[in-house]
């Protein structure tokens, strides 16, 4: 088994006018993919930076630009495109592998970015998000923590932020402080993508009531699952839980995203039941119990 440490860095629309919006809603194109593969024993084994020319949004945003110091003549004379560049990275990771990130925020654009360029998205690995882990374990919170803020509690050096490989390596370091044998049963789960809708939707008032945004076929027996109502979370994202018929158990994320013509996409990735999801689940409805209080 390979774990592999990866980051992302994308490119942004200049404005809300150009955003892409077929196949995906794009709210960012990959321009660079950093990668740390560790071995079982979570031992460096190989290092990876792929620079990706983008298709859509061509010229760098200037505040990409200046986060990165990526430029539009580094992603002409150094880059690929994504297909070519994601069959390199998958290629890279072997055989049997599963994904580590800082935070959960670089799997659903990877995701998006693989939607837009029509390759596969069933075979996604389990993954795991060393923020969370680190935020538990560590610090013994739910609050979340930057990357920089996590190397500098742990007393450890950090390359520069803001780049892919060296983000990657920083995610190393700070893996090298957790008991992972012990953690990854817990925090660990294999997600689910699918075609995205086109869809807009009038409103969030609209998006709670669609019964159908709750439903979906169990990825495992193919059984239709049927999700509790949605619990509310923070930037436009909602949590719902489901069980098929063989007792098997799912978090639904759906991420609704502001159009700007008024109105919103969603798209929706399904999490298999971890001890950690089934945490995060019981305080969401704790949280929502406790707004549904009179006053």
């Amino acid at each position: 088994m390979n774990y592999i440490v990866f980051d992302l860095e994308w490119n942004q629309p200049a404005n809300e006018t150009v955003v892409v919006t077929e196949p995906v809603y794009l709210t960012g194109e990959i321009i660079e993919i950093g990668a740390v593969k560790l071995d079982d024993r979570f031992q460096i084994v190989d290092e990876l930076r792929l620079y990706v020319m983008p298709k859509y949004y061509t010229k760098m945003h200037h505040r990409i630009a200046s986060l990165t110091h990526i430029n539009d003549k580094c992603l002409q004379e150094n880059g690929v495109t994504f297909p070519e560049a994601f069959q390199k990275f998958r290629q890279w990771c072997g055989e049997e592998y599963a994904y580590m990130t800082w935070s959960d925020s670089d799997l659903p654009v990877l995701i998006d970015n693989m939607l837009l360029h029509g390759l596969d998205i069933s075979e996604i690995p389990v993954c795991y998000d060393i923020q969370r882990i680190f935020a538990r374990e560590i610090m013994r919170t739910d609050r979340q923590f930057s990357l920089d803020t996590a190397i500098e509690i742990l007393g450890e050096h950090g390359d520069e932020a803001h780049d892919a490989l060296h983000d990657s390596r920083n995610t190393v370091k700070v893996c090298d402080h957790l008991d992972l044998d012990t953690y990854l049963e817990e925090y660990g789960s294999r997600v689910f993508a699918e075609q995205p809708s086109s869809r807009v939707y009038e409103s969030m008032t609209e998006i709670l009531g669609d019964e159908n945004l709750r439903a979906f076929e169990c990825p495992w027996c193919g059984e239709p699952i049927h999700c509790d109502p949605w619990l509310q979370m923070p930037h436009h994202r909602l949590m719902a839980m489901g069980v098929c018929p063989q007792e098997d158990e799912f978090i639904v994320y759906l991420t609704c995203m502001p159009c700007a013509a008024g109105g919103f996409r969603v798209s929706r990735l399904f999490y298999e039941m971890s001890d950690d999801l089934w945490d995060r689940y019981q305080d969401a409805l704790e949280v929502q119990a406790s707004r549904e209080q009179p006053v």
